[in-house]
Parts: C-alpha cells; sequence; structure tokens
C-alpha cells in the first residue's frame, strides 16, 4: 500500500461496489465522511422521519459494525507493534502501550488492556477473534471469556484439545445455570453452516459455538465452569493467593476513621450478608444515602456481636465506647444533654438562625486558666477532642462509672454503673414494642438500644417500661441529636420536633385529636 492512510481522501462520487474494491486509505475515508454525515444527523429530524423501532434497529447496526471493527483494530495494532516504527515516533514511547495511549488519546491501562486482548485473541483464542471480526460475537463476550477461562497456562493449553465424540455429537449444551435476570436477552439458536463445525471440534470451538447462543453473564459462568474443569488447582492457588492479599485497615483521621482493605470471596460475601442482615428497609422520611446506611450496618454488626456477648467469654462487653470526663463538667453536661444540638438542622431552625459563635461578653468571663487546667473530656485511650453531640448522646443513653482518683492520679474508689434496662426490663420492651418505634422503622430488636423515652434520666427519668421505649442505633442518635419528644398515645409511640410538629405522618395534630390514656 502506498498512499498514505492519514492523507487519502474518498472521491467525490464512488460507487459502492468500488469502495468495496478499493485500499484501504480510500475505504477508511470514505467511513470517516460517512461516519460524520450519521453522527452530525439532526436527532429531532431523525425523529420525525422514523420511528423508535426503526431507531433502535440502527442502533443495533452500528453497534455490531463497531465490535467488528474493534476485532479489526486488533489487528492492525498487533501489525504496528511487529513494523517496530512506533518506537522512533516524536514522543520516544518506552512501550508500545504507552505509544498507542498517546496515539489514540486514551489512559495507559485502557492501552494496555487493548493489547493484552488482542494478543489473547492473535495468540490463545483465534478463533473467538475471527467471529469477533464476523460479527458473531461481541467484545463483552470475549471479555467475559478471557476473565474467566484464560486465566492459567493449563486452561490456554485445554482450549486446543479435541472435544471427544461423546461431546460433540450428543450436542449437549454446558451446564450453565439460567437463573439471572439478564439472560433473558439471549440470543438465537445454533448456526449449523458455522465452519467450526466441518472439522474435528476443539474445545474453543465448542466455547464458541455456545458463546453464540449465550447472553455475557452465560458467557461468564460458562468461562467459570470451563476453569474449573480445565484447572481446578488454579482457582485454589488463587484463593491461596487472595488470602495472602487480605487485609483490614482502620486508621483513625482528623475527624473519623478511614477504612480500607481487600477480603477473599468468602470472607466478603459474610462480611455483605452480615451487613444486609442488619439493614432493614430505610423509613420514609430516612435521607441516607446506600453508602450511609451500609455504615451504619457495619456498626450495627459489631454493637450486636458485643451487646449480645458473642465474642469471647460469650459475655457482654461493656463499654463499646468509653469517655472520661471530669465530675463537674458530667453534671453540666447532664444538665443540658436535654436541650437541642445548635448544630442540627432541627435546632437551627426551632432558633431561626444558623451557627453562630460566642459572644465575646461570653468569652470574658471564663476562668481561662482554671478551665485549661482541668483535663478536657477525653476517649478511655486518652485521644480526643470527643465531639460534643457525642458526648450530649453518651450523657443521656450510656452507662456512667464512678471513678476516684487521689491526687496523685491512683484509683481510690468506683463505683457500679447505673442508669441502664435490667435485662428483665428489656425482654419486656421487645415484647411490647417488638422492634425500633421510629415511624416506619422495620429495625429488628436485635439492634435496637432500650431508650429513656418520656423523660430523661438526666432530667430525672425513671428506669422502667412505662418509660422505656426500644429504638435502633441510628434513630437513638437521631432522636437525642434532634431533641425530639417521645409520648405514648393509644398504645403507640408519638414523636414530636422541638417545634411542634409531629413526625408520625398517620397522626393528626395534637390539637384536631384527643389525647388519649397514657399507658404503658
Amino acid at each position: 500500500m502506498t498512499d498514505s492512510v492519514d492523507e487519502a481522501a474518498a472521491p467525490p462520487e464512488v460507487s459502492l461496489g468500488a469502495l468495496l474494491r478499493a485500499d484501504l486509505p480510500v475505504q477508511l475515508a470514505a467511513l470517516e465522511a460517512l461516519g460524520e454525515a450519521i453522527a452530525g444527523a439532526d436527532i429531532q429530524d431523525e425523529r420525525d422521519r422514523y420511528c423508535g423501532p426503526e431507531l433502535g434497529e440502527a442502533s443495533i447496526r452500528v453497534h455490531r459494525i463497531c465490535s467488528q471493527l474493534t476485532g479489526k483494530r486488533y489487528q492492525w495494532l498487533l501489525a504496528e507493534e511487529a513494523d517496530g516504527r512506533w518506537a522512533t515516533s516524536a514522543f520516544r514511547p518506552r512501550t508500545f502501550a504507552s505509544h498507542v495511549a498517546q496515539s489514540h488519546h486514551i489512559s495507559y491501562a485502557n492501552a494496555n488492556h487493548t493489547i493484552r486482548r488482542a494478543r489473547q485473541l492473535r495468540d490463545e483464542i483465534p478463533r473467538f477473534g475471527a467471529a469477533l471480526r464476523a460479527g458473531r460475537v461481541g467484545p463483552d463476550h470475549i471479555e467475559a471469556l478471557a476473565t474467566t477461562a484464560l486465566t492459567s497456562p493449563t486452561r490456554i493449553a485445554a482450549l486446543a484439545e479435541p472435544v471427544g465424540s461423546t461431546e460433540s455429537e450428543g450436542g449437549d449444551t454446558p451446564a450453565v445455570p439460567d437463573n439471572d435476570p439478564d439472560d433473558a436477552a439471549s440470543t438465537a439458536g445454533d448456526d449449523s453452516s458455522d465452519p467450526s463445525a466441518q472439522h474435528s471440534q476443539t474445545v474453543e470451538d465448542f466455547l464458541l459455538e455456545q458463546a453464540r447462543q449465550l447472553t455475557v453473564n452465560q458467557v461468564r459462568r460458562l468461562g467459570h465452569h470451563f476453569a474449573r474443569v480445565a484447572d481446578p488447582e488454579a482457582d485454589e492457588r488463587g484463593y491461596r493467593d487472595a488470602k495472602q492479599r487480605e487485609y483490614v485497615e482502620l486508621v483513625r483521621t482528623l475527624d473519623g476513621w478511614h477504612l480500607s482493605g481487600f477480603l477473599t470471596e468468602e470472607n466478603g460475601r459474610l462480611i455483605r450478608t452480615a451487613m444486609d442482615a442488619v439493614m432493614s428497609p430505610p423509613a420514609p422520611d430516612d435521607e441516607r444515602t446506600g453508602e450511609q446506611r451500609r455504615a451504619q450496618a457495619l456498626a450495627d454488626v459489631a454493637h450486636l456481636v458485643l451487646d449480645q456477648g458473642l465474642a469471647g467469654n460469650r459475655a457482654s462487653v461493656r463499654p463499646h465506647l468509653g469517655v472520661l470526663i471530669g465530675a463537674a463538667e458530667l453534671d453540666q453536661l447532664l444538665i443540658n444533654a436535654h436541650e437541642p444540638d445548635p448544630g442540627t438542622p432541627d435546632a437551627a431552625r426551632s432558633a431561626g438562625a444558623s451557627w453562630e459563635t460566642p459572644a465575646l461578653a461570653d468569652l470574658a468571663g471564663i476562668d481561662w486558666a482554671g478551665r485549661l487546667r482541668e483535663q478536657p473530656p477525653t476517649f478511655d485511650d486518652g485521644t480526643g477532642p470527643v465531639p460534643p453531640a457525642l458526648l450530649r448522646r453518651l450523657a443521656t443513653c450510656g452507662g456512667i462509672y464512678r471513678v476516684l482518683f487521689s491526687p496523685e492520679g491512683e484509683i481510690i474508689n468506683h463505683g457500679r454503673e447505673r442508669r441502664l434496662f435490667t435485662p428483665a426490663q428489656r425482654r419486656a420492651l421487645i415484647a411490647r414494642d417488638k422492634g425500633c418505634t421510629w415511624p416506619g422503622c422495620t429495625a429488628p430488636p436485635v439492634i435496637c438500644e432500650s431508650h429513656h423515652a418520656r423523660i430523661h434520666w438526666a432530667d430525672g427519668g425513671p428506669t422502667n417500661t412505662a418509660n422505656g421505649a426500644l429504638l435502633c442505633y441510628h434513630h437513638h442518635a437521631v432522636v437525642d441529636a434532634r431533641s425530639i419528644s417521645m409520648t405514648r398515645r393509644d398504645h403507640r409511640w408519638i414523636f414530636t420536633r422541638p417545634d411542634g410538629s409531629l413526625i408520625n405522618r398517620d397522626l393528626h395534630p395534637p390539637g384536631e385529636r384527643g389525647i388519649w390514656s397514657d399507658t404503658g
């Protein structure tokens, strides 16, 4: 070919037959001109002239053409690589993948993946490469098979083995499950004119014959099935390698904890199943994203293990979260625990203003020397600071221990935990509430906490079943943070915002309906 591919242009008047016989530069120029004409057409004019199914068929045909050209492009790339002159280009690439990334304006990872797939189609599954260029399979079918079947030298070598008379004459299809909803789009049946049927059928021929009749998901399962049959030891090696790479890292950051890691298929499914088990359907007013709800679900699993004594010596592990705080600051915190959190949306609405910094007059009256000499609230490992909202929540629902220290820092005495509901009281709350009492929440009792509902413990509320209610971990934090009050009417819990509006959507405002007997 003497003409340059970049400089050639299609003659203005060329028949289709002449184009089919023309050199590659002319064909490419015609293809570019035709592509620009199709892509530049006005969609509204096309919608006026063609119906939806006709445009859908056009999409299918263009997709098939692009798939065939992708197969051809793979051949061209490998021919350019073998030629070697790419290394002398102005970019001076160190690798062919770098050259492809630069010349095609794609990422290096994409270029490397493209070259690897092209080599596989040429060296390992050439019949799939021919089928891709002929439009009998698509790039997604190739991807599904390559990522599952071309995963060890033994599996690659097995593709060239003859299928055997029993399999080839029986015509049985492989054991591919058909319970995937995406498999409803399975393509048409077998084509007896396939050239692969005219010679001794290899495993690759057999897989290609089946792939033409299967969806992408079915091809992926077929590839997994072939891989297990051809080289089961490779899966065991992969599992051992995955176990070696498995890790979980939980690192404290400035404003929280960062979680990262890698789990094996087995452990990943275990964790996901456990999280799904404690993730009840969201309440109607729950605006958290799926990622936020999964984060809470992971914490719920930890709560469940510790609350129920499912680890170690089978005893309930408390406290799950420890905070060290001085007596004077604790007393002030208990007094203010039921006040709205100025940082929450409800508090801002009730105050009619957003967060404001303290006035200078308030700062002037502080005994700075005394305050700075005091130990601030910290977590039990000495780190901090402890968020004020967390302190307020712990003051209303956490267990409190009294520990007296001598001036030298030695422990003089420590008291017993107080304020927690007894196991018998909790069983009674479970029998009555059946789960989280927040409107619309279906969280089961196992991930719920016992809350001092009508009167906070800090305000002198009793620890009994009449003053107790079940709330899931998430809604317990919501009730405390937003200072939502709870009352009981007609054997149900009513949730009221600080501004007096009801959260229960199926109730009229209190002024429109009578107050029923407030029985526990």
